[in-house]
């Protein structure tokens, strides 16, 4: 479908969806479109293109897309000013951007990085939302140095991942915190002189404030841009004044997409799939690797330990090894520990037992790592076979894998999100 668009007019276009700029001058997020480039929209993201000449496009569109005209300018121009403002520091410069949910802050993110490249600044991106990421897959944080203007986050290559393994930052609190430092730090180390950190929208009631407050100290930002309504955020915006901390308070655009649990659900599902493309199932022996997380073992059997619990509990066990600190044993998917039988095994062993049940390992999200610990890409466990002693994982990861960390996602064997368990006790 061919589209005039005149000068001065914005193209709001909700994805799935492909234009190709014919004639003409468009902008996305303060970047340029050049003539003969193709930009894609994908599913459940509304990209607002401005016509900073009368211009030509082809509109290409999925099933539920949409696109509309409208007279304003999109980009705020609160955003304008807090960009003007920030960019007027020299020097090294650490911005942190909060907000509720569909506040735009990704698209805030977008703009300013955008801005400062233009201006020369040497930026990267992090971005912090677990359930909606955007560099790199769901359940982890990413870092990524723009080397060209950015449209959607989306498409950005990843310098950098660290596995959380969780959807929602309220149950890895700390664990989100030690990463997003750890980015920026690595992003600095890199030769960024601007960082834009982009966070999750839990950003209501006193653990969200807590945690935010406590991101906060760690990082010692230069900025926090807060975007949003002033009054539900002024318990956020008040704990926060008292760092001594440069707040600015920026709007949600009023054509900002709204989208429900389900669509967000779906996004994340689109992402899991797009990094486990051309994934094929592997074997890795499991005293070769760390495999820790949310479950952990070693792969090294206790016969005797296995026969001694056997008699205490009258029946067979799948498995079961000891650490210094516990026991791990695995029972069949069908078998039922009681709590008295629990308490007496930790009674006479005299260590707490950690319960496993075969099969219950199968779909969940893992992060590959090296040697150095550095993130090699995701993989879903088939299972564990514990009488060889390998740990069956469906990844597109090649090459050499020492750690293996398992995470509270749980996938089917289509992508799909089955479920986020809770952690292990």
């Amino acid at each position: 479908m061919k589209q005039s668009i005149e000068k001065g007019k914005t193209l709001l276009i909700d994805g799935p969806a492909c234009i190709a700029l014919y004639s003409g001058a468009l902008r996305a997020f303060g970047a340029p479109i050049k003539v003969g480039e193709h930009i894609i929209i994908r599913r459940g993201r509304r990209i607002p293109i401005e016509a900073i000449e009368d211009s030509q496009i082809e509109i290409l569109l999925g099933n539920s897309a949409s696109f509309s005209l409208i007279d304003e300018n999109p980009i705020p121009d609160s955003w304008r000013n807090a960009a003007d403002k920030i960019l007027s520091i020299d020097g090294r410069v650490e911005i942190v951007v909060l907000g509720n949910v569909d506040s735009g802050k990704t698209s805030f993110c977008t703009y300013l990085a955008n801005v400062a490249f233009e201006r020369g600044r040497s930026v990267a991106l992090i971005d912090g939302d677990l359930g909606q990421s955007d560099i790199g897959p769901p359940g982890t944080l990413g870092l990524s140095l723009i080397r060209s203007p950015v449209i959607d986050p989306f498409n950005l290559q990843p310098d950098y991942v660290i596995f959380i393994g969780n959807t929602s930052p309220s149950s890895v609190v700390q664990p989100t915190i030690n990463g997003l430092v750890d980015l920026r730090d690595k992003a600095l180390n890199m030769g960024s002189s601007f960082v834009v950190i982009n966070t999750d929208g839990w950003v209501e009631g006193l653990d969200a404030i807590n945690y935010k407050r406590h991101l906060i100290r760690r990082l010692q930002p230069n900025f926090v841009v807060i975007i949003g309504s002033e009054e539900p955020l002024k318990p956020l915006i008040d704990s926060l004044s008292s760092l001594e901390v440069n707040i600015i308070l920026v709007e949600t655009p009023r054509n900002v997409k709204r989208r429900d649990r389900e669509t967000r659900k779906m996004i994340r599902e689109a992402s899991y799939r797009k990094y486990l493309r051309d994934a094929k199932v592997r074997s890795y022996p499991i005293s070769w690797i760390k495999v820790d997380g949310h479950m952990e073992i070693a792969g090294k059997p206790d016969q005797a330990l296995k026969e001694r619990i056997e008699g205490i509990l009258g029946e067979k066990i799948v498995y079961c090894e000891g650490t210094q600190n516990s026991i791990i044993l695995v029972l069949d998917e069908r078998a039922n520990l009681s709590n008295e039988a629990r308490a007496k095994l930790s009674a006479e062993l005299n260590r707490p037992i950690r319960i496993m049940r075969k099969g219950e390992e199968r779909g969940l999200l893992v992060a590959l790592e090296d040697g150095n610990g550095r993130f090699l890409g995701i993989g879903t466990i088939q299972c564990i076979d514990f009488e060889r002693g390998t740990l069956k994982v469906y990844t597109n990861v090649e090459g050499s894998v020492l750690r293996v960390h398992i995470g509270q996602i749980r996938l089917d064997d289509k992508g799909n999100e089955v479920e986020i368990i809770s952690r292990s006790t």
